[in-house]
């Protein structure tokens, strides 16, 4: 999509107003896969808000990304039922098999490794989400095998 494309799309969606900020920026997230600095720059005007409200807005949660994603996303619950439980070193196993710290991808772009707020799901810690899937008691080697499906 280009930005010539976004403008009448957002008009027809949106009113322009700040109120649909959110809205937005979930439903560009959805057609662009992430949320680029033009795309950024269109919604900013099309809903008269600042650009600063805007980036602040899409980098506030955790569910927008300003970075293109990698083509399989992991990320590990880091609430404190998970951590304790075993998340912390399910997250310090993954990056040392994936060759990367958290919040980065590998280097051929294959692979995201990223934390994540509480899942919501204590009883089944740690967590593990895998392309959007969970999988709860996640062992390193679970998610290894998911990855290479």
């Amino acid at each position: 999509m280009e930005r010539e494309e976004l403008r009448p799309l957002l008009r027809r969606k949106f009113p322009p107003h700040r109120t649909y900020l959110l809205p937005a920026l979930h439903f560009l997230q959805e057609e662009l896969g992430h949320l680029p600095e033009w795309a950024l720059q269109v919604v900013a005007w099309h809903l008269r808000t600042p650009a600063s409200v805007v980036y602040g807005a899409a980098t506030s949660y955790t569910e927008l990304r300003i970075q293109a994603p990698a083509q399989r996303l992991v990320r590990i619950c880091s609430g404190l039922s998970c951590w304790h439980g075993g998340g912390r070193e399910l997250l310090a196993e993954l990056a040392q098999a994936l060759g990367v710290a958290a919040g980065e991808a590998t280097e051929d772009g294959r692979v995201a490794l990223e934390e994540t707020p509480c899942a919501y799901r204590c009883p089944l810690a740690p967590l593990a989400e895998v392309d959007g899937a969970w999988l709860g008691r996640a062992r390193a080697d679970q998610v290894a095998a998911l990855l290479e499906e």
